[in-house]
C-alpha cells in the first residue's frame, strides 16, 4: 500500500493552499470544496501500474495550525 499526504493550509486572511507532499506541488484553493477534486486530479495522474496497485487509496489529509 502506498500512502499519499496532502496538506491544507488555511490562513486568517482567507488565502488557502493545498500541497501534494509527494510532488511538492502547491495550489491555491478558493474554498474547501475544491480540495477533494484537486486531490482526485493528482491521484488520477498516477501511472497505470501505480493506479492499479492503489485501488481504494487511503488518502491522509493533515491539518497544520
Amino acid at each position: 500500500m502506498n500512502r499519499y499526504t496532502f496538506v491544507v493550509q488555511a490562513h486568517p486572511d482567507g488565502i488557502s493552499t493545498l500541497e501534494n507532499l509527494s510532488t511538492h506541488e502547491r495550489v491555491r484553493v478558493a474554498d474547501m470544496g475544491t480540495v477533494g477534486p484537486q486531490i482526485e486530479r493528482w491521484l488520477g495522474t498516477l501511472t497505470g501500474s501505480e493506479a492499479h496497485a492503489n485501488t481504494g487509496l487511503d488518502t491522509e489529509i493533515e491539518r497544520k495550525d
